[in-house]
């Protein structure tokens, strides 16, 4: 398999320290909703939020946790690795339909004002045609953070987790405003640029974590949960 059915390792792993900062912040915080985005087969951020609950004092108990995974292999292999988790339910579709991705014009501004990824434009809007014709060819032009939303009948989330396309990072932080948590990859590239740099700055928030490995990663939460959780 090739593009986005192609099956691949994950990038938050028991090798970064990432993978076990969202079990520790699980394990000490009491969340009910999640919301993970870009969960590929399962074998990385998903493993680690499912762990963390796993080992936190509610077992998973009165916790509901929706991924997304557009594509359908890796979505095939995720369904089936977790079937057995009783609070878990994946989603094969698009995180946010297509008019919310970024427009070739703004990775090309993007681009030019950052250098990301070498400055490569002519590559990353391949990428970007690659994911919207994928969208477009599954029927998964849809706001799939919408209907989950609908389905766990909430309005925002207890723990936030944004690693899906490149191209849909911050219409992503858009659609999930006054989560109680935000774990973001890839945040020196397009995809968490600005959801990182909104949150840095944003004084209801506090960055437990930030890792610059790869692309980077960071964990924010609201400031009384840091202020209760994590002030010792």
């Amino acid at each position: 398999m090739s593009g986005l059915d192609a099956i691949i390792d994950p990038e938050v792993n028991q090798n970064t320290r990432s993978y076990y900062i969202i079990q520790e912040y699980l394990k000490r915080v009491p969340v009910s909703t999640i919301i993970e985005i870009g969960a590929s087969s399962g074998g990385g951020t998903t493993e680690a939020l499912i762990n963390g609950i796993l080992n936190s004092p509610s077992k998973g108990n009165g916790v509901k946790m929706a991924s997304i995974e557009v594509s359908r292999a890796r979505f095939k292999n995720l369904k089936e690795r977790y079937q057995h988790i009783p609070f878990f339910t994946p989603y094969n579709t698009s995180s946010v339909p297509l008019d919310k991705f970024l427009s070739e014009d703004q990775v090309r501004f993007f681009m030019k004002t950052t250098n990301v990824h070498g400055g490569n434009v002519t590559e990353v809007l391949k990428w970007l045609r690659q994911d919207i014709k994928y969208v477009t060819d599954n029927g998964f032009n849809e706001n799939g953070i919408q209907k989950i939303k609908d389905d766990f009948n909430v309005k925002s989330f207890s723990f936030a987790c944004i690693d899906g396309s490149e191209f849909t990072g911050e219409p992503e932080y858009n659609e999930l405003p006054d989560c109680d948590a935000y774990f973001l990859d890839d945040i020196h590239v397009i995809k968490n640029w600005v959801p990182h740099r909104t949150l840095e700055k944003d004084i209801n928030y506090v960055k437990l974590f930030q890792e610059d490995i790869r692309g980077g990663s960071s964990l924010f939460c609201k400031k009384e949960i840091a202020m209760k959780y994590f002030s010792s």
